[in-house]
């Protein structure tokens, strides 16, 4: 059987016949091959996951060795080797390539090696929130998700913390949760639709990842701690006229109406409004005259009518284009 000639970071912690070791490959009813090495390892994250130069007949490889050495931990790597074989097709693709899993039951403590391809830095160390990220990456993480769905594997758990970006492409990874299972699914994801009702969508992780990742548009407009169907308050006017209890506007609601309307624009849709931002700020400048108040001074007429006459872009999900 193949081996692996391991030497590990030096460390105050470890006992130093933890720094040379030679492992054995995890799939014991394959015939013998040649030795591989890995070398010039450093620490990425405490003494459980460490970087370094993988030597094989092959070539040489920039990897990630992920170290287990308890039953548990060592049960959870064998666990992910599962899936990355389950998902083979999609290594180099949305996952890291897997090289195997090694071990060597020594001194009574079994020590085991997952060694995964390099596949780089989590997303978290480029963006400081979730929010950062931008929405062309964030739908090709959904998209990565969709792919290991479609391959009959629920990731169990995902979030912003299992994603590596290399080169500006997502690579997902911790499928130490994972399940065999069909992905619920009824529906294809859509850029920019208004969110379905999760019973209507059918797979949570999915569905859920889509909310959070923002690729859909809300279903609900949220003013003064009320929420309302997007549907029923697609303008200032359609705001204003829940707002104020009755069909008469009065001007607190209808300003409040216009307002609220343009945060939710500029929170959710600012990509297809280009100067909103710019135009609300001239109608605060100007003491945010209403369209029958107005006069032509200054075009403050036209920019108010502009703002009362907004329209929340309300899609069907079928109206637009798929992720792929």
């Amino acid at each position: 059987m193949s081996t692996l000639v391991l030497t590990m970071p030096p460390s105050p912690e470890l006992p130093l016949n933890y720094e040379h070791r030679t492992l054995r490959a995890h799939d014991t009813h394959k015939t013998g091959g040649p030795s591989i090495y890995l070398k010039n390892t450093t620490w990425l994250r405490g003494q459980s996951i460490m970087r370094g130069t993988l030597s094989s007949p092959r070539g040489t490889f920039d990897v990630v060795a992920k170290l287990g050495t308890s039953t548990n931990t060592i049960n959870s790597l064998k666990k992910e080797l599962s899936f990355y074989h389950k998902l083979r097709h999609l290594q180099g693709v949305c996952i890291p390539k897997c090289f195997g899993y090694f071990f060597n039951p020594s001194e009574g403590q079994t020590f085991g090696c997952l060694i995964l391809e390099y596949s780089g830095k989590p997303i978290r160390s480029t963006y400081d929130s979730q929010d950062d990220v931008p929405f062309a990456l964030r739908v090709n993480i959904v998209s990565a998700l969709k792919n290991i769905h479609d391959a009959g594997v629920v990731h169990g758990g995902f979030g912003i913390f299992d994603v590596l970006i290399a080169s500006g492409k997502p690579f997902l990874i911790n499928f130490k949760t994972a399940s065999e299972k069909v992905c619920e699914r009824r529906m294809d994801i859509v850029n920019g639709a208004i969110a379905p009702r999760r019973e209507q969508f059918g797979c949570p992780e999915l569905h859920r990842v889509c909310v959070d990742f923002r690729i859909w548009k809300p279903r609900t407009f949220n003013f003064d701690g009320q929420r309302f169907p997007v549907e029923d308050v697609s303008s200032p006017a359609a705001l204003a006229e829940k707002i104020s209890g009755d069909s008469g506007l009065i001007d607190k609601s209808r300003t409040e109406a216009v307002h609220a309307t343009v945060r939710h624009l500029l929170d959710f849709y600012r990509e297809e409004f280009p100067g909103l931002e710019d135009w609300h700020k001239r109608w605060l400048a100007a003491g945010s005259p209403l369209p029958a108040q107005t006069t032509a001074e200054e075009g403050g007429n036209d920019v108010a009518s502009d703002l009362w006459n907004l329209q929340i872009p309300i899609r069907s999900p079928m109206a637009v284009h798929a992720l792929t």
